[in-house]
Order: C-alpha cells, then structure tokens, then sequence
C-alpha cells in the first residue's frame, strides 16, 4: 500500500469505511481507494475507537487524539489532552481504546484514563497492566500480577486470579455466560462457578506453541486466534475444531496483531508485515508454496490410494490428506508437468517430455512426442486407443499385446494445445488467436485427412476457445457461444452474457458449470452464477483447467500453488446496510470542496465526484448519469469528472450492483450563471438598451439636419465633379482608341515581320534546293553515259544559277532591322556588350521561333543557335530559371 508495514488496530464505521492504525498514520479504506491521514511525527497509533463517521478516537505513544470528519474524505486531527511530548515527560503507549458507559477509555501499561468529557479521570493499575478487552458492555482488564479486574465506574472490581496464569492472560471474552480466559502460551480456560477449566481441542497444543497475541470473538460465537509465529487459528468450542491460516495458505506474515470482523462477517487482519483480509463466506481456499519446495501447481488427480500433483517442477505422488499440514510428497518424474487425465483405470501424464502413463508410483514413457496436452478417446474405441495433442501435432497411443505403440498423425504439425473429439469422431483443435481446424481420422494410413478451417473472424476478433460440454463442440469468442451441429455440419450461435467472460473454456462437471479465462472464473450452478473475482490475477495463463478431488471439492491451479473450491458453498453477503457514499465532491481547478445542495460559481463549473459502496467480499460495478443523460455502461471506476458545465440544476445520479443487490444514491447541485448572464446582468443590458436608443435618436435628429445643409454643398460640388469626369471620360476614352490603333497597328507589324520571316525561310530553301539541283545535273551529266549536248546542258546550268541568289536575304536582312530599331535600341542600351548577330538573334526569339526556325535564318545549325542562345543568357546575366524570350518580350 505504500505506508508503514506494521499496523496495529482496525476498525470500521456505520458507513462501512475501515480505519487502520498504521504507523503515524490513520489509513481510510472506502472499498476502492485507499486515505492516509497523518496524526503526528515520531508515533506510533496503537488503537482505535470509531464512535461515529465524525468522531474516531486513536491512541499511540503518548498521545490520545479525535479524528474528525470535516466533509466527505477531509479529516482534522485533534488532541484530547495536552500531551506534547518533551524530555522529562512519563510518555505512555495507549494501546487499547473503548467505549464503556459513554465514556471514552484509554488503556496503557500504566493507567485507564477515562474521558468523561472536560475531566479526564486517571485509574493506576494494581501492578502493570497488559491489555483491557470489552465484553458485552463491561471493561476486562488483567493485571501481569493481580489477574482480571472489572471496571465499574472508576473503580477495579476483581474477577480472576491465578498465579499461574495471571502474567500469561492476553484474552478475555465470553461464550454462554462463561467467562473464556485466553493465554499466550498456556492454552485457554472457562471461568465457570469461580473455577478456571482448561480447554482442550484438536489443535491445543499447537496454539501454545504458537503463542497467541490477539483474539476475537466472531458473530458466529467462533474465536479467531492470532499467534505470533503460525498465523491464524478459527477455533469453534462447540466441536472443539480449530482450523488454521498461515503464510502456507494465504497470509503475508504469519505474526498477528490485531483481529477485526467487518459489518460483511469477513476479517481484517493486522499483521506484523502488511494487513490482510479474509473471506469466511468464500467458498475458495488456498494453498500456497511459499518456500518453492513443490511449485505452480498445473494439475492434481485424487485415487482412492494414491494421488498426483503436477507442477512446474515435476510430478509427485502423496497420500489423500491434501490439506495436511504433515503430507508428504514422492518425486516421480523432474520437469514441468501440463496435464493429469484419468482415462478408464489408466492415469495419463502430459509432461515436458512427453506422454506417460502411470501406475502407483512406476511410469511408463509413450513414443518420442514432446510436450504432451491432453488425453482423448473416440468414440467406439476402448480406452486403449488414445488421441492426445503435442507441442508439434497429434499423437495416437495403443495398447496392443501388453504395450503401448505411438504414432504421429500426419496432416497437422502446430501445437494442439486445445484438441477435442466430436460425436462423429472428427478431430477439433483450436488456435486460439487465428481459429479452429476439423479433421478427419484415418486410422489406418495413421493421418488426419479432409481439414476444415474455420478463422477466427466467423466468431470473433481476438480469442476464440475450444470446449466440448455435453458431448457437443462448443466455441466461445465475443461474450457468445458457439455450439457445433453435426447433423447439419453448422455452428449455431447462443448468448452466453457478459458475466461469464469474453471467451472462456467451458468444463461441466455434474450440476456445475465452469467458465475460465486467463485472469476470471465464473461458476454456474442452477441459474445461480457466481463470479470469483479473487482468482483475478492468480490464475497461471493458458491452464484452463479445474480438477476433482472429491464430490464436494475442485482445485483451480495459481501461481505458487492452488486453490480449492467448495461446491454448493453459501457466498450471499448477509447484514450490509452501507450506503453508496460520495466520497469527495471538489473543483478540478482548486480543489474547493462542494456538497449537496451547493450553489456552485460559474468558474468552477468543472468538478469531479468521487464515490464508493463499502463492500468488501464482492465486486462493485457503478453506473452514473447527469440529468436526463442516459445511464453509462458498468464500470469498476469510482470517479467521474464533468466538464464545462451551463449554469442551470443538475441531479448527478449514481447507481451500483453487487452479488446481493444494487444501490444508489444521489447529489443535487447548482452552477450559478456568470456575472454576465446573471438577472441583474439582463437588466442592466434592457437600461442601457433604452438609454442607448435615446441617444442614438437624438444625435440622428442633429445629424439629419447637418446632413442636410451638407448635402446641399456636396450636391453643387458633385455637380462640378460629373463634369469634370464625363471630360475624364472623354479622354480616357479617346486614349484607349489610340492604344487600340497602336496595339492594332503592333499586330501587323508583328504579322508582317513573322511573313517576312517566312519569306525569307523560303528564299533560303530554295537556294538550297536550286543548288542541290544543280549539283545534281552536273554529277549527272559527268557520271551518265549518255550526256546532254553542251550547249543544252550550259543554258540548264545558267537558268538555275540565275535564280539562285542572296539579294533576297540582303534586302529580308536590312528590313528585318528597320523593323526593329527601336527593340535594338532598348537592348543595346540595357546590355551594351551585345553585337550586331546577337540583336538579330534576340528579334528571332522575340517572335518565340525555334533554334530550328532561326538556324537558316542566320546560315548556322540549330546546335550552333543553342550555343548562342547559351551565351546570349550569359550576356543577359540570366539565371537557370529565367525565361529568356519572356524577359526579351518584356523589352518591346
């Protein structure tokens, strides 16, 4: 819990909240969440008394104390005398603390002090006392040398003395109007008609040895014993039985301070290391193997002569006396053990290393499998044939001639941890996180054939289980079951209802039902369902499994050991009358505490609410809504915080359940609107309103007026305004007329420069073809045999050289710079460097005519316009991303 390891009293209140002294330190358990309360430096509480929810007295070293309830889980501590501690003081050690007479009594080794409002009245004992018990109203008190007086008043009456036992006396109480004497190391006695009579039951001698240190006598009339080295002894004087509870099965410590019995007939167990609880009503009880001499137990089988545990670290045989303290356990085989199934008069073994069979205390070792699961026999075959899943498949063991013969099947090679047999003999084995497969077995060829596989997503999401109840195939997955028809070869859904888990295995075992999970057991018994919320977190993974032991007893294997379950076992929770309290109500920004009924500022209008049902021997499931608001789903969270609450009135409702019945509660409050939207706010709003309107009418009437001298004014200047802009206008208009002549004008040039070009692109291909002409007919007329008369053949050659000529070019070259002085002289001006080619070749591109279209214009390649295009940008101081020809563009 994270307090101090040694407590030293409990106690409970009408709420059912349970007190703990604790070191300097009173800790408040609500049944969900645990309080400390700190009542002074450098002490130790001894005692308690709850008086009320609002008044608890406790008792420590040299200090008497009230632990006042302020509101909800705030405390005050208060002194009762002014006890300061200093260097000369007689500092006592207030170990016991009762209510007799209305009067508060505290008892030391020295002195009672009784409270008796604003009078404190001292009693010094005779000798030395040793501790005061209260009994039907009374005050006992033993004294190490005088024996047991009786306080009435404020006086000691004497009861009892031995010499012999008076220095031993640790108890008093009484069982049909005897007085019962208790002893540390003595044993304990009946004072009947002035005498003390020994008395003797199965584990007397035991308890002496023990020395017991602290009692109780239980609503049953039973007396709980604490010892100081062997725990905790249930003794009933009517049977003369006492049962015992140590660090073996269950306790943390097996040193016992202080015994309490709560309102729910369960004990609180102050220990000298931690504090434990224990469920009478609990039909589970455990065995623990807290010294690692046997380990986890996985499997157990009862014989009418012999029985078997199997654990983590081996297989062991021992007599039937399982709950004795003196039973001895017979190593047979090292290792860890999984299973032990009795099939027919055979008692089978999964081990590590495989299967076994094994008879009294001899084993026998089938096949060479390893990691045997489970034992399975089909249907029309003796229990000589046997199927059984392994870490790597399925095995088949047979009995023939006196020996055993084992097989692996083929047609399955994963681990069958979960295998079963249907009524028709297919073979089921589950993967519990990807599905189930069917098979058939072919016996003779020693193989599963015709394999079905049925993924997990036909059943659920995350965890499908395999079970077999009432001979059928059953699969649960998603809080629903599955059963297999075999008939019509179909799963048929049912509801198996949250309460029974997510996906549990299912084991029938006579009129018992069993659901288990990794972390939940629920048994089922005549509609009755019973969930053992105390398994959670001891059940060992993956080993859904309960054994019989007896008709009236199964044992569930946990970690460390086990727990046996009594059947038919009465767990109803009798005499519980506390209410579903509200724990705290504060701001989630300051903590400012808040109750029912408040009226709540609009700035803490987010809150959180604590709640708790003080029950302790079942699970408690809450439920909340606000207002109108639908109830929210079941949840063990015993908090809720609401945010950004309206101004308005909220009812916060709080509903819970529990094995024996629901109970709710409510808490009313409101949040004040803010100042802003307060009924003085609106009001105030409606004034200024009107106020407002007032003055906006007036100041209009004053405007009109102004307005409407002004409007005068701007109407005659607005007038000489129109005239000025309709001459505006006119211009504008006229401006826009030459611009589009200029821009029309533009057009043609440009139109005629891009015909020019054409012209000359022309001009250039037919020189190039007059010439390839030529030296066509030339080549020809040397090459042919049959050559053109000379004078024929010189008028050919003259008439195409006439027409090849460069005068066009010349006069496309002198126009095309005319046309375009003024773009030369805007670029030659930006970028002196350039020459008279590069001027030209920035007019070709002006146009946006390719390096193949400006080659022949220039008599170059198109390769040789890219390098010029190249330097050109250089010239230009151009970068990677400009746009050469939109930048020339720009220029015209």
């Amino acid at each position: 819990m994270g307090y101090d390891v040694q407590s030293w009293d409990i106690t409970q209140d009408e709420d059912g909240l349970i007190y703990i002294a604790n070191g300097n330190a009173i800790l408040i358990f609500d049944g969900s969440v645990w309080k400390s309360v700190h009542t002074g430096d450098d002490i130790v509480n001894r005692s308690l008394f709850v008086k009320n929810r609002d008044s608890i007295y406790f008792g420590s070293d040299g200090r008497q104390g009230l632990l006042v309830n302020n509101k909800y889980d705030s405390y005050s501590v208060l002194p009762i005398n002014n006890s300061s501690r200093d260097a000369v003081a007689d500092i006592e050690e207030y170990w016991r603390t009762h209510y007799i007479d209305k009067h508060i009594v505290f008892q030391t080794f020295k002195n009672l002090y009784v409270n008796q409002g604003k009078i404190i009245t001292k009693i010094p004992a005779p000798y030395r006392f040793k501790w005061s018990y209260e009994v039907d109203g009374v005050l006992y008190v033993n004294d190490l040398k005088y024996g047991v007086f009786r306080l009435e008043g404020t006086n000691l009456i004497p009861v009892v003395s031995d010499d012999h036992l008076n220095e031993n006396i640790v108890g008093i109480t009484k069982i049909d109007d005897d007085l019962i004497i208790i002893t540390d190391t003595k044993g304990l006695y009946r004072f009947k008609e002035g005498q003390l009579m020994p008395i003797e039951f199965n584990k007397s001698e035991e308890l002496k040895k023990a020395q017991i240190f602290s009692f109780l006598k239980l609503k049953d009339d039973k007396i709980a014993i604490g010892t100081v080295s062997n725990g905790l002894y249930l003794l009933d004087l009517k049977t003369a039985m006492a049962e015992n509870l140590n660090k073996r099965n269950g306790l943390q410590n097996n040193t016992v301070l202080s015994i309490f019995q709560d309102s729910e007939g369960n004990l609180w167990l102050a220990l000298d290391y931690g504090v434990d609880y224990i469920k009478l009503n609990s039909p589970l009880k455990y065995f623990y193997d807290y010294y690692g001499e046997l380990g986890t137990v996985y499997a157990i089988l009862a014989k009418e002569k012999l029985s078997y545990l199997g654990t983590n670290q081996g297989l062991y045989a021992f007599d039937n006396n399982l709950e004795g303290a003196t039973t001895s356990f017979e190593l047979l085989l090292n290792g860890q053990v999984w299973n032990i199934e009795n099939v027919g008069d055979r008692v089978f073994i999964g081990h590590d290393k495989g299967a076994y069979v094994v008879e009294d205390t001899e084993l026998t070792k089938l096949g060479e499998d390893l990691g045997a699961w489970n034992f399975r026999v089909p249907k029309g075959y003796k229990e000589d044939l046997i199927i059984s899943g392994n870490y790597n498949g399925v095995s088949l063991y047979e009995y023939v001639d006196g020996q055993w013969q084992a097989h692996t099947l083929k047609g399955f090679e994963q681990s069958a941890r979960y295998l079963e047999i249907d009524k028709n003999n297919n073979i089921w084995v589950a993967l519990r996180s990807e599905g189930v497969f069917r098979f058939t077995l072919d016996y003779k060829a020693k193989e599963l054939i015709d394999p079905v596989f049925y993924p997990i997503d036909m059943f659920g999401k995350k965890t499908v289980t395999l079970s077999k109840v009432d001979g059928n195939i059953m699969l649960t997955s998603d809080y629903k079951m599955f059963t297999y028809n075999v008939e019509k070869g179909i799963f048929e859904k049912g509801v198996m209802g949250q309460d029974r888990g997510f996906a549990p295995k299912i084991i029938k075992k006579d009129d018992h039902i069993y659901y288990l999970e990794n972390n939940r057991m629920v048994v089922e018994n005549h509609d009755k369902v019973l969930v053992l919320e105390e398994l959670k977190d001891q059940l060992i993974t993956d080993v859904l499994h309960v054994f019989s032991i007896d008709e009236k007893h199964e044992v569930v294997p946990v970690f460390n050991g086990f727990a046996m379950f009594t059947k038919n076992y009465d767990t109803a929770i009798t005499g519980v009358n506390n209410d579903l309290l509200i724990r705290s109500f504060v701001s989630v920004d300051n903590n400012k505490v808040y109750g029912d009924g408040s009226k709540i500022p609009y700035r803490d209008n987010d809150l959180k609410i604590n709640y708790s049902l003080p029950i302790y021997g079942e699970e408690v499931l809450y439920s909340t809504k606000i207002n109108d608001d639908d109830w929210s789903e079941w949840t063990l969270s015993t908090e809720q915080a609401l945010y950004n609450l309206r101004e308005g009135n909220y009812s916060f409702k709080i509903k819970t359940k529990y094995g024996a019945g629901f109970k709710s509660t409510a808490l009313h409050f409101t949040i004040e609107p803010p100042i802003y939207r307060t009924v003085w706010a609106y009001l105030s709003y409606l004034i200024l309103f009107l106020t407002l309107i007032f003055v906006v009418r007036g100041i209009n009437g004053y405007k009109l007026k102004k307005q409407e001298r002004i409007l005068l004014e701007q109407k005659a200047i607005k007038l000489s305004q129109q005239e000025e802009k309709y001459k505006a206008q006119e211009l504008e208009r006229e401006r826009e007329i030459i611009e589009l002549n200029n821009t029309k004008l533009q057009n043609e040039i440009k139109a005629k420069n891009r015909e020019l070009t054409q012209i000359a692109y022309v001009n250039l291909n037919k020189n190039k073809i007059l010439k390839k002409i030529r030296d066509k007919i030339t080549k020809i007329q040397a090459s042919s045999p049959e050559k053109l008369p000379a004078n024929r053949y010189n008028e050919l050659i003259r008439l195409v050289e006439y027409y090849i000529t460069d005068k066009e070019s010349e006069i496309f070259e002198i126009n095309f710079d005319k046309s375009h002085q003024e773009f030369y002289r805007k670029l030659s001006k930006a970028y002196p460097s350039l020459t008279s080619k590069d001027l030209r070749l920035c007019a070709y591109l002006k146009m946006n005519l390719s390096s193949k279209e400006i080659a022949p214009l220039l008599g170059i390649s198109s390769q040789s316009v890219d390098v010029s295009r190249h330097r050109l940008r250089k010239k230009l101081n151009l970068g990677s991303r400009d746009n050469l020809t939109n930048i020339l563009i720009s220029l015209t």
